[in-house]
């Protein structure tokens, strides 16, 4: 068999996975290619979620693969932030980090073609990328290869932002310019002598955990300007099942901030191959003024700073807290591309429809009117919902702290040091 060849198998069954756990394993650079975490996610998911793996192999040896999932969901069609409709569709989604082995363009171009074919098959409808660098050779692939009819017209683009972890709290803030470092002292001392000996910090690690973490989290979602805006956190059956799969690993770490035992800010991640993920963060619009999430991050950087951790992935967005701490941004995409059939271009129609319309009402500027007239409707709304879930929940089902708890207080603090308050599980 010659150099350039090569074939293509498709995996659907996580029997014949565990053929490829030692190249697999080898290979894995992601938390969400993980070979174990791929698999348990899979199981935890049930009979609707299948592996849908493409393994190149030359001369009888894998050499590359690509990681997806295909399983039946709802995907909703957004003009804005306000929902139009969910369209039902099955999806095969490519985990962040899918391509491990050699990601040559040659590969590249197999994989993807691949994954057309599997489309043409009726495997499933769509194929997704939640987010794709832009400047990786699979990315190319992806826009180029199909026809201009099934490939992504709507494709959104988001900043991606790391920072290298510190090695103390002192060296990250000397790190900062003047005024950013003074900035973050004023509001970390803000908390601290507005509510003395009032602030506490919870840490969640175990499977136990999460069950109360989530109650917690959703209770300062709620609240939050993210869910007037329809995203953020949502308590949802796939959201549970990843918690407990990344609990079982030992990478699971929520941290939830109390003000006089309020739940007022939570910041979701994963510690992975020395690396610190942020997933979910969140805080009450009612204590914006305190810079809450602010607080609990630089908390966060004290209490792991003996983990030998190396960088810190702050995730997606283009606040203050992206650009006051982020030090590496990468571009990356959703990239989606569709089966030739009647169904799957009439989602591809509406949601190209949907994101083009948007972009319409964001930059006109005679519609500044109409903008700002509906988020006033959509925060009154917000807060008649809060209102009345506060009202209906029953107390009986608040789930019972467990562990000691330090209590942050002015004595603890100094301008250059962080207080180490103690973790849910009772270890300080």
């Amino acid at each position: 068999m010659g150099n350039n060849s090569f074939t293509l198998q498709t995996i659907r069954d996580l029997r014949e996975i565990d053929t490829l756990r030692d190249d697999w394993k080898s290979w894995q650079k992601t938390r969400d290619s993980d070979f174990d975490f791929f698999c348990g996610i899979v199981r935890s998911r049930g009979d609707g979620c299948k592996p849908h793996v493409l393994v190149l192999s030359r001369n009888g040896r894998p050499e590359s693969l690509l990681a997806g999932l295909n399983y039946r969901t709802k995907i909703p069609l957004k003009l804005g932030s306000v929902t139009m409709r969910h369209s039902e569709v099955n999806v095969l989604e490519f985990v962040y980090g899918a391509v491990l082995g050699n990601a040559s363009r040659e590969n590249c171009e197999a994989l993807v073609r691949g994954v057309m074919q599997s489309l043409a098959s009726g495997d499933a409808d769509m194929a997704l990328w939640l987010r794709l660098d832009v400047h990786s050779v699979l990315y190319d692939c992806a826009l180029q290869l199909p026809s201009p009819a099934l490939r992504d017209h709507s494709r959104a683009l988001y900043d991606h932002w790391f920072m290298d972890f510190p090695k103390s709290l002192d060296a990250f803030l000397a790190s900062l310019e003047r005024s950013q470092r003074s900035k973050l002292r004023r509001k970390y001392n803000r908390v601290l002598n507005t509510f003395p000996g009032k602030v506490q910090v919870r840490c969640f690690q175990t499977a136990t955990d999460v069950e109360q973490a989530i109650f917690h989290m959703e209770q300062i979602a709620l609240h939050s300007v993210k869910r007037q805006l329809g995203y953020g956190f949502f308590d949802t059956q796939m959201t549970r099942e990843q918690m407990l799969v990344e609990a079982e690993r030992g990478w699971l770490r929520i941290y939830i901030l109390f003000i006089e035992e309020k739940p007022v800010s939570f910041w979701k991640g994963t510690l992975f191959d020395r690396s610190l993920r942020a997933e979910h963060v969140g805080f009450d619009a009612a204590w914006s003024a305190f810079s809450p999430g602010t607080f609990l991050f630089l908390y966060i950087l004290e209490n792991l700073r003996d983990e030998g951790l190396k960088t810190v992935d702050l995730g997606y967005g283009n606040g203050q807290l992206y650009e006051c701490f982020g030090n590496v941004r990468c571009s990356e995409a959703r990239v989606q591309i569709y089966a030739p059939k009647i169904r799957a271009l009439q989602v591809k129609f509406m949601q190209t429809a949907a994101q083009y319309a948007t972009v319409l009402i964001r930059r006109a500027h005679f519609l500044f009117w109409a903008r700002r007239a509906f988020w006033k409707r959509r925060q009154a709304q917000a807060r008649r919902v809060r209102q009345s879930t506060e009202t209906a929940l029953p107390l009986k089902n608040t789930p019972a702290a467990s562990g000691p708890l330090r209590v942050v207080g002015p004595g603890q603090n100094t301008p250059n040091t962080m207080p180490i308050v103690g973790r849910h599980n009772g270890r300080e």
